[in-house]
């Protein structure tokens, strides 16, 4: 039997070259499906480097639909991802999925996984308006849904907070030069639901693809483990050696409007989203059973201590 093809948008990155490894590093996907890495500049050393261990390159271009078209020809699966930063655009940002969705329609792709993520506005009934990099994404969901017709399966992978994103954000300074992490989170409270996006991401998206139909239409809240903020510092002193505290900011919608810039209002909002909606939605905690169910079988999460002492931290630097 001939292999099927999986074309692996932004395979480069961290969620595509997530989804690529965890097929190519496990023997019995890697004989079932061929790795198609879609990249901007297929003779860069990083594109060169996937084609080193197996894949076929290709090029696209988001904006160009006859371009998707071409790249994802013949495909069983599509993994895709779009870069609301690149464009900061949420319009720009919907076109893109559009035309991939379309593409995948045109082309008799089999099964779609698109990265998205909840749509922040409908979820707080309107209360976080300005969080557009999650909006746009899930209005590409929207769309997916309402034009897939029954030959398209589609797969919706949200990832959590990145555990990443932590290690620039704890700074040493004040009078007492404790390393702080400050967010307008509660400490003991705030539920955050993180990701190890490089580790952990393909054995959700992958697991997607393996379920097929019984995957069509579910949204897997892409979280490697739910956290207190204290557990954070907690863990990372114990790492460290050093003493590492967790303080609150004083955010409010009202005062996040009030910052003047567009980005940090933005990121605010992401942040009250966190605090008082789970991420997800209130009680998203409680779900993660109904999103692990679609994991690779016999895969493993990486926990935050696991991430957190291999990972190089700029207050230890």
């Amino acid at each position: 039997m001939s292999k099927k093809i999986l074309t692996i948008f932004g395979a480069t990155g961290n969620q595509g070259g997530s989804t690529l490894s965890a097929v190519l590093n496990n023997p019995a996907l890697a004989s079932k499906y061929t790795i198609r890495a879609i990249t901007r500049d297929p003779s860069k050393a990083s594109a060169q480097a996937l084609a080193a261990r197996g894949a076929e390159l290709a090029q696209a271009d988001l904006n160009d639909l006859g371009s998707i078209k071409a790249a994802i020809a013949g495909s069983h699966g599509v993994f895709a991802v779009t870069n609301y930063w690149e464009t900061m655009d949420k319009n720009a940002e919907l076109q893109q999925g559009k035309n991939i969705v379309d593409a995948c329609k045109e082309q008799g792709v089999r099964h779609l996984v698109w990265s998205s993520l909840p749509h922040a506005e409908k979820l707080t009934g309107g209360v976080l308006s300005k969080i557009e990099h999650f909006d746009s994404k899930a209005g590409v969901q929207e769309y997916a849904e309402r034009v897939k017709g029954d030959a398209l399966l589609v797969s919706y992978y949200m990832p959590a907070y990145f555990m990443s994103n932590l290690t620039g954000q704890i700074k040493v300074g004040g009078d007492d030069g404790v390393a702080t992490l400050s967010l307008p989170w509660n400490a003991q409270d705030t539920w955050l639901p993180m990701v190890d996006i490089r580790t952990d991401t393909g054995l959700f998206t992958v697991g997607l693809f393996e379920a097929g139909e019984r995957a069509n239409g579910f949204a897997v809240q892409g979280t490697s483990q739910w956290v207190h903020p204290q557990e954070i510092v907690d863990t990372l002193s114990e790492i460290s050696g050093k003493k590492v505290q967790f303080v609150e900011q004083p955010v409010t919608v009202e005062s996040a409007a009030q910052l003047g810039d567009k980005i940090a209002e933005e990121i605010a909002q992401n942040m009250l989203l966190i605090r008082d909606y789970s991420y997800f939605g209130k009680g998203a905690e409680k779900n993660q059973a109904a999103s692990d169910a679609f994991l690779l079988e016999g895969a493993k999460k990486n926990t935050f201590r696991q991430f957190a002492e291999k990972a190089k931290w700029s207050f230890l630097a």
